[in-house]
């Protein structure tokens, strides 16, 4: 009866553990991520761009910068210009819940993939899973 109740206490406190603890290794990925993209910015995505997965996604690049930020749906939005592709993570909070990678066709489209969050529990040096899904992007 001892060994049940330990065992059930130790499960509890597993289930309850934190998210801030581990959601904070997850954003850490998410900037490592972005960190590896080192390429100058050869296009601007300063603006709102519309999108069938998320809705309108506001992002805003500075002249000059390859930092990008913005807000989509219920998400914030961090990435980085490198070259001609857009490298974005969808956060709530400090957790990453989305990767994407697009690629600039012209100054007005945008197209790729993004990709749910890794599991909490089986994170391993990237923030999100291989497999993807497409992904459109069309400035307004």
């Amino acid at each position: 009866m001892k060994r049940f109740v330990i065992s059930a206490v130790l499960f509890s406190l597993c289930l309850a553990f934190p998210d801030s603890l581990i959601s904070g290794t997850l954003g850490n990925q998410g900037k490592e991520w972005l960190d590896t993209q080192k390429e100058p910015a050869a296009i601007n995505v300063n603006g709102t761009w519309e999108t069938d997965e998320f809705g309108p996604l506001h992002l805003r690049q500075d002249a000059g910068s390859r930092d990008v930020n913005g807000i989509g749906g219920s998400y914030e939005l961090s990435g980085v210009v490198s070259g001609k592709r857009l490298y974005l993570l969808f956060l709530t909070g400090h957790t990453v819940e989305y990767c994407a990678v697009l690629t600039s066709e012209n100054e007005s489209s945008m197209d790729g993939t993004y990709s749910n969050r890794v599991s909490r529990w089986n994170h391993g040096e990237r923030p999100c899973q291989e497999k993807s899904r497409p992904m459109y992007l069309t400035k307004k």
